[in-house]
């Protein structure tokens, strides 16, 4: 079975959203250096991983109503790049992802503790937003993570969260505790998710160092769908210290499985990108809004490339 056959498997079980692959794609072109993108080289690069022309663009333009990305016009050309705000997250979430999920009580942590000063309304806002700088939920109301994560929030009063900075070994020592709180964390399901992104992307992480075993065009997806399927993996993981984790569970072989992908295509996939990127742009007529369902004429709905 050659790479294509996997990399068709990968689409097939793992159904990666186009608004999601569109993010990925201009933040790895960015990258690379290229932080703007006509039109013509957005489809080109969208096209291979199985979406239509009109559907690209009209995922295009739903993002640019989102603000989440820019759309400029240039005579009958639409020129495409992220938003600065897309930019910064999407960059800031890429650096937790290239953290390893191994953490231990063997480290200082950061320890934010809600002591009931807001309303639990409030605190799950909080709660979300500290999850997706990865702090793990020790206990209903104790969060933490450890301290050498230096980017995101760090201090506990910008949510209204006590801080306490404490060695791994005191926090080890709370959560013997009788009152420090029970928790029933969810393992079933990141575990299952880790072991199904294992399944995708092993058959491909073998090819690696094979001669000729990926086309550049090849690379470059595998990257943006490791990246895409470590992401969705990662993001339902608990990320609590390994005492508190099974002994066989799978966050760092995933994780190994993520780092030797992403970076074995860095340079074929920069190769594909800065190819597509770098040919003259053909005329391209300019993003329009997508059809309504009133809309009759179907001159103006599509206009080809």
């Amino acid at each position: 079975m050659n790479s294509q056959f996997h990399i068709d498997a990968v689409l097939r079980q793992a159904k990666p959203r186009l608004s999601t692959l569109l993010k990925l794609m201009f933040s790895e072109a960015q990258a690379f250096g290229q932080k703007t993108q006509w039109l013509g080289s957005v489809i080109a690069l969208l096209e291979p991983l199985g979406f239509q022309e009109r559907t690209i663009r009209t995922a295009l333009f739903r993002l640019a109503e989102a603000k989440l990305i820019k759309i400029e016009r240039h005579g009958r050309r639409s020129l495409c790049m992220l938003a600065p705000s897309t930019a910064a997250v999407i960059q800031a979430a890429r650096q937790r992802l290239n953290i390893p999920a191994a953490r231990n009580f063997g480290e200082d942590w950061s320890m934010l503790v809600h002591s009931g000063g807001f309303s639990a309304a409030r605190y799950a806002s909080a709660r979300k937003q500290l999850l997706d700088l990865d702090y793990c939920v020790l206990a209903p109301n104790i969060m933490a993570r450890p301290a050498s994560y230096a980017r995101g929030v760090q201090c506990g009063e910008d949510h209204g969260l006590a801080l306490f900075e404490v060695s791994g070994s005191q926090l080890a020592a709370a959560v013997r505790q009788p009152l420090f709180g029970k928790m029933d964390w969810d393992l079933e399901t990141p575990k299952e998710l880790y072991e199904q992104f294992q399944q995708r992307f092993l058959p491909l992480r073998a090819l690696l160092g094979k001669r000729a075993a990926l086309t550049d065009q090849q690379a470059y997806m595998v990257r943006l769908l490791v990246s895409h399927g470590y992401q969705h993996s990662r993001r339902s993981d608990p990320l609590l210290p390994q005492e508190l984790l099974p002994q066989d569970w799978p966050a760092m072989a995933a994780y190994q499985t993520y780092v030797a992908l992403y970076a074995g295509c860095a340079a074929q996939a920069r190769r594909h990108i800065l190819k597509i990127t770098e040919t003259p742009a053909l005329e391209q007529p300019v993003i329009a809004a997508p059809p309504t369902r009133q809309t009759m004429r179907r001159s103006s709905v599509y206009m080809t490339a």
